[in-house]
């Protein structure tokens, strides 16, 4: 898990803003494409993708799948009360399920919050009866998603 603290953190400038917006556009694209499209030289497209690469700006390179054509048709958003000094070892464990793709620290009335991505009902009746009855979870609220309005996988820059 990623909680900010772990990788210094480096500010980005207009080249590296340029860089990354045009991989959010299209992350199969070549230094050579990004070079062309940015107007930075493809020198410096290599060096600072490297640079964000090794500094954790970018974590990765990865396709963007509909996740209800693979089967996975219900999302779920759980709110968990957790024993107090048990919140990371319970986060830890939840993390673990395939079925899980956010586990997030919250203010508010929840400890934690999930997100997670079944097939159908059993399935969450199974994630339910198996990972949210983890030993310190004392309650859980949980919330499935009717219509999804705006999924959006990558982040947007600021």
């Amino acid at each position: 898990m990623n909680d900010g603290t772990d990788v210094p953190q480096t500010p980005l400038d207009e080249t590296d803003r340029i860089l990354l917006d045009a991989l959010l556009k299209d992350g199969r694209a070549s230094h050579r494409e990004l070079a062309e499209r940015t107007g930075v030289s493809l020198a410096t497209v290599n060096r600072r993708l490297h640079k964000l690469e090794d500094d954790g700006t970018i974590r990765g390179y990865t396709a963007l799948i509909d996740a209800e054509r693979v089967g996975w048709g219900l999302t779920a958003i759980v709110g968990m009360r957790i024993d107090k000094g048990h919140l990371r070892t319970v986060q830890e464990d939840i993390a673990k399920d395939p079925r899980v793709f956010g586990v997030y620290d919250v203010t508010g009335e929840w400890d934690g919050v999930i997100l997670a991505r079944l097939r159908d009902r059993k399935d969450l009746d199974d994630l339910a009866k198996t990972t949210l009855s983890h030993a310190h979870v004392q309650r859980t609220n949980t919330m499935v998603v009717l219509k999804t309005v705006l999924d959006e996988a990558v982040v947007r820059l600021p």
